[in-house]
């Protein structure tokens, strides 16, 4: 009788450490995928995101607005892509801050596009909008340049010894934001980059 009894508890204890063990393992498969969830969002986090279009791509961002007469879509079609972007300009500024205004959108937008989708070919046309109305259009200044993405990529190697767009931007507080090295095209090297843009 005891060594049935002493059977039926050791078959219970045993039963209960698989049972344990079971759920221990349950509970690390479930922590083990969560972790592996986390890390793929985290990965594809530190991924420049890339749209569809440009025209997806600029109202995205936000810089240029279709309402506020700083953004229109000239073109979408993809082989005639044509942009134009405009930014305050105050008569009293200097013609050398318009013009470097207008430059640096043309930069700014030219670049994003190639960073940011999979296009080959844009034309971006900057025209400064009069700071008290946005609905007039300063054409004094109004430039535009016709870009590939394979010049883009010079560029980018001249300055920056890279040719991959991303390096661009910095991931920052779960946002892509232009870094450093996007003021480098934009400030530092202005006028240089567009002169390669022109030629």
């Amino acid at each position: 009788m005891k060594k049935i009894i002493i059977i039926i508890v050791l078959s219970i204890v045993t039963s209960c450490k698989t049972d344990s063990n079971a759920e221990t393992e349950l509970e690390q498969n479930i922590e083990s995928s969560e972790e592996n969830q986390i890390e793929s969002k985290n990965a594809k986090a530190m991924i420049l995101p890339k749209f569809n279009s440009v025209k997806e791509m600029l109202l995205d961002a936000n810089d240029f607005s279709e309402e506020k007469n700083t953004l229109k879509f000239i073109s979408t079609d993809i082989n005639s892509l044509h942009v134009q972007v405009s930014k305050p300009i105050l008569q009293e500024d200097l013609e050398s801050v318009k013009e470097e205004i207008v430059k640096r959108d043309i930069v700014y937008v030219a670049f994003q596009a190639f960073a940011q989708t999979d296009i080959n070919e844009i034309t971006v046309t900057a025209v400064p909008v009069e700071y008290d109305d946005y609905k007039k259009y300063v054409n004094a200044h109004k430039l535009t340049i016709k870009i590939n993405r394979e010049k883009a990529k010079n560029i980018l190697q001249k300055y920056l010894q890279s040719t991959d767009f991303s390096i661009l931007y910095e991931y920052q507080n779960n946002l892509w934001l232009p870094g450093k090295n996007f003021s480098i095209l934009k400030f530092e090297k202005l006028n240089s980059v567009f002169n390669d843009m022109l030629h």
